[in-house]
């Protein structure tokens, strides 16, 4: 009979579980299509736009790609701050039309996600690293994206 019923609170509790899992909205983990501006810190203006691409992985690593062939795919790490609130750091090297060396770029955002969990926007900032690891540049950008269909 005690066998029973811890059978059945296991099953009770593992059946709220998932009921609850289920009613949770999605967090920042998977796929996202997203068009980026980069803008100059001082003016707010654009001086370019990319279209990306972002993968957010449930150990928190995360990899980005950009529309743009002299420049690497980049690595970094995300985490969860509070909310809808998330950071992400990452990095990739630029490399000059010759195929030479440019710069290693560093992006930290902040990332809000939406309630329904489907779109995001960023704010944060770009720094390019010299080969002697000097600031050679730092621009703002921002960025909406949306999980693909």
């Amino acid at each position: 009979m005690k066998t029973a019923r811890t059978l059945i609170t296991i099953c009770l509790l593992f059946t709220a579980a998932t009921l609850f899992a289920q009613k949770q909205k999605p967090g920042i983990e998977g796929v996202w299509i997203s068009d980026v501006s980069i803008r100059d810190c001082q003016t707010g203006d654009v001086i370019r736009t990319v279209r990306a691409l972002n993968l957010f992985i449930h150990d928190g690593s995360s990899t980005e790609t950009a529309v743009n062939v002299l420049r690497t795919p980049s690595v970094g790490t995300w985490k969860h701050l509070e909310g809808q609130t998330y950071a992400s750091t990452f990095t990739f090297f630029r490399y000059n039309p010759d195929g030479t060396f440019a710069s290693r770029a560093k992006v930290i955002r902040t990332i809000e996600l939406s309630e329904e969990g489907n779109e995001f926007t960023t704010t944060g900032t770009v720094e390019d690293f010299d080969a002697n690891n000097v600031l050679i540049s730092k621009s703002c950008p921002t960025e909406t994206a949306t999980r693909p269909e």
